[in-house]
């Protein structure tokens, strides 16, 4: 009987914190679902490249998280709606009234006029 990689274990324990059955992560990923059972259950050992990227994306984590490198399942980066995306959008406005007002002062232009 087929025993899971780190990377399977990995694998199912992100999709399930991401609320995401096999059949959703396959979707998102385009990758079968069947593909995804056997990473998850240890039938297939480890993926190309291509689905480890794939995966990482459609459940918002890096490969060296699914690869067991770092205990960290966050991106090192991303987009706006990532770094804000538990904000008010009171709270919103706010930083970007402040990312403008530094992006002025970094051009020169000063600070903002009432």
């Amino acid at each position: 009987m087929p025993t899971p990689t780190n990377f399977g274990k990995r694998l199912a324990e992100i999709r399930g914190k991401r609320g995401l059955t096999q059949q959703q992560l396959a979707e998102r990923a385009r990758i079968p679902a069947a593909v995804i059972s056997h990473f998850e259950t240890g039938v297939r050992a480890s993926a190309s490249a291509d689905n480890l990227v794939k995966l990482a994306d459609a459940l918002t984590t890096t490969v060296d998280y699914l690869l067991a490198r770092t205990e960290d399942p966050s991106p090192p980066s991303g987009t706006f709606d990532r770094l804000v995306g538990d904000l008010s959008a009171n709270d919103i406005g706010a930083v970007q009234t402040l990312t403008d007002a530094l992006a002025r002062r970094a051009r020169g232009a000063g600070p903002p006029g009432p």
